[in-house]
């Protein structure tokens, strides 16, 4: 069920990036989905190792180079870079955090663990 749910992850990242290509104007004509999924998957090989958290810059550099190299015009390719970083970095990170947060809360509440002083439970 892991690898399933990864390579459904690593495809709907995949989808977001073409969607986001094609909204600001880069057409199959200029760059093929195929070659977006053969810089896509490269750019996630290049990232694997973890030099910046969440790979902030060097997947913006390796797409947007990468694109740019199969004939996307850079504006657009940029502008589609950036859009696919926001839908996938700075929109699910936060409501990552809350979910966390609302875990936690609903979690304490259910096992009694959630306590606001520092004394243990039961002892007085």
């Amino acid at each position: 069920m892991l690898t399933a749910a990864t390579v459904v992850s690593h495809l709907s990242l995949y989808v977001v990036l073409l969607l986001a290509l094609r909204h600001m104007g880069v057409s199959d004509a200029m760059v093929g989905w195929a070659q977006v999924l053969g810089i896509f998957a490269l750019t996630r090989l290049v990232t694997a190792l973890p030099v910046t958290p969440g790979g902030l810059g060097l997947v913006e550099l390796a797409l947007t180079a990468g694109l740019v190299i199969v004939g996307g015009p850079e504006p657009r390719v940029v502008a589609a870079v950036l859009v696919f970083r926001v839908l996938t970095l700075f929109v699910e990170v936060p409501i990552g955090a809350a979910c966390y947060a609302w875990w936690r809360v609903t979690e304490g509440r259910r096992t009694g663990a959630l306590q606001l002083s520092s004394t243990p439970a039961g002892v007085s």
